[in-house]
């Protein structure tokens, strides 16, 4: 393996004052390529200044890279097609997927690869992917799925109550102008608010009430004009009818209440009436042509998946359902890819629990072991390659450690890290995409396995609040300290995964370009 030169180490120990026991900083290298030997760069990079009981972290990315761990689609095609005996114009599916250009797009591309111009139904979950990327609009889902299941109920019990055609025909108008891009704010009946039987917001975002019926389009305007004047929020009106047996809503604007009121719209809804009746799913043809952009990134990932699918040379499907089992409702299928990181086992129970009928495989087994394309990431998109996280990490681990001690005589531990498991309180967003935030450690963290400690600001308070002085509270809380007093602590964690995060966090994903990071001062003594 070639050894390439780091960053010159400092001359002299990085010495810490003693009001600073715990600090975590970032260390630059050189450029870490391909067969580069791993062990050897880090055991430069952190030169003679590392100390006993550090941990020096080093972010899976550039272990990878140093093994060479990369896979072409073609490559993850063809075992895909080996592991689910797919056969020329295979129908396959793809459930709960994590929405992700980076992590799961190429992985996409070769699942429809290995279909050989078949077709992939991908089945996103609702209104957020695993990790809380945002799918589809939470507000339309919520909407949609209530208004379907009332649907559902209302035809079923229609055959006794035909005036329940008066509820039908409202909710099939809102279901309809949903499609097309309005949204649903009120329904008078259906919702018990709003004055009208229906209120919009129109595509062009003005506030409307909405009046239906089946044939008296005149009064219907004349009733929404003269709503819309006791809306001060509406500066429009519609008018509606609902031909059931033709299966076409007819949309009038009714701003002005005149006798021959403008077409506005006319929307047959035949090819969806079916999905329409299934209060557990969101079908494609539902969404119509409206985009639900993610909030921070900004992609409508229905629409760049699909893409993708075709990228690959196969039909595309896109679906949306909490159930994974409702894939099977979506016709033949010939295997099926879980798509989850976290919740694959449970998934998997849960498809063998109802008898799976057709092969079904996690991300980890699809792919060279240990981890399959679990925690793999865009190396080239336009190649369509995809690097994948380290192999035997936990053995890269310990050989870094033998380096640095072999280099700066000093007793550390080491810790492959990939993403940190935190959830960001702006976004939502889980940003643990990787199977664990330590991807590797060598032996003395894993015997390390939870930090526990007091928690220090109750009981500093609680003794405050007793009268003690301070120098009786720093007393009591020594000794509490030494002798290991079973008092209220901190939550108890992992060590590593704590560990890895907080690497992750200082290394900004490894954009700050500080691959390694050296946490100091965080391994409890006796876990040494």
């Amino acid at each position: 393996m070639s050894r390439t030169p780091s960053e010159p180490a400092p001359a002299r120990p990085l010495a810490l004052p003693p009001s600073v026991p715990v600090a975590a900083f970032g260390v630059r290298t050189g450029l870490i390529l391909p067969n580069d030997d791993i062990a050897a760069i880090v055991a430069d990079a952190v030169g003679d200044w590392i100390e006993d009981g550090d941990i020096v972290c080093v972010t899976e990315a550039v272990v990878a890279r140093s093994q060479n761990r990369y896979m072409s689609c073609r490559e993850l095609a063809d075992d895909i097609r080996a592991k689910l005996d797919l056969k020329p114009g295979a129908r396959l599916a793809v459930v709960s997927p994590i929405a992700s250009r980076n992590r799961f797009a190429l992985v996409l591309r070769a699942a429809a690869m290995a279909t050989r111009g078949g077709t992939v139904v991908v089945q996103f979950s609702l209104p957020y992917d695993e990790v809380g990327n945002q799918v589809i609009d939470p507000e339309f889902a919520r909407t949609r799925l209530r208004l379907k299941k009332v649907y559902k109920s209302l035809l079923e019990a229609r055959g006794n109550t035909p005036h329940l055609n008066i509820l039908i025909r409202e909710v099939v108008a809102a279901l309809v102008l949903q499609q097309h891009g309005f949204q649903i704010l009120a329904m008078r009946k259906i919702m018990g608010r709003g004055i009208a039987d229906v209120t919009v917001r129109d595509p062009g975002g003005a506030v409307a009430p909405l009046e239906v019926t089946f044939s008296e389009v005149e009064k219907a305007v004349r009733q929404a004009a003269a709503l819309k004047a006791d809306m001060p929020e509406a500066t429009r009106a519609y008018a509606a009818t609902v031909d059931l047996a033709r299966r076409t809503v007819t949309l009038y604007d009714a701003a002005t209440g005149g006798a021959e009121p403008a077409v506005v719209g006319f929307y047959p809804y035949g090819d969806v009436e079916e999905d329409m009746r299934d209060p557990e799913a969101i079908a494609e043809a539902e969404v119509g042509e409206g985009a639900f952009r993610h909030p921070i990134t900004g992609v409508d990932y229905r629409r760049l998946y699909r893409e993708t699918i075709l990228a690959g040379g196969a039909q595309a499907e896109v679906f949306f359902a909490e159930n994974p089992l409702k894939v099977y409702d979506r016709g033949y299928l010939d295997g099926v890819i879980l798509g989850e990181v976290h919740g694959r086992e449970a998934s998997r129970e849960l498809f063998l629990s109802f008898g799976a009928r057709v092969p079904v495989v996690t991300l980890d087994e699809i792919g060279p072991p240990p981890w399959g394309v679990i925690g793999s990431n865009v190396s080239n998109y336009d190649e369509c390659r995809l690097k994948l996280l380290p192999e035997d990490a936990d053995a890269t681990a310990e050989a870094i450690r033998r380096a640095i001690r072999e280099r700066s005589r000093k007793d550390v531990e080491v810790l492959i890290f990939g993403d940190g498991a935190y959830k960001d309180p702006d976004t939502g967003i889980y940003e643990l995409a990787d199977p664990y935030p330590a991807i590797g450690q060598s032996e003395g963290l894993r015997t390390v396995r939870l930090r526990t400690g007091l928690k220090l600001k109750m009981h500093v308070d609680t003794l405050y609040q007793q009268g003690l002085s301070r120098e009786e509270i720093a007393s009591r809380l020594s000794g509490a300290r030494s002798a290991g007093a079973d008092e209220v602590g901190t939550t108890p964690r992992n060590l590593s995964s704590l560990v890895a995060t907080l690497a992750d966090l200082v290394a900004g994903s490894a954009d700050a370009g500080t691959p390694i990071v050296v946490v100091r001062g965080y391994l409890p003594s006796e876990g040494r």
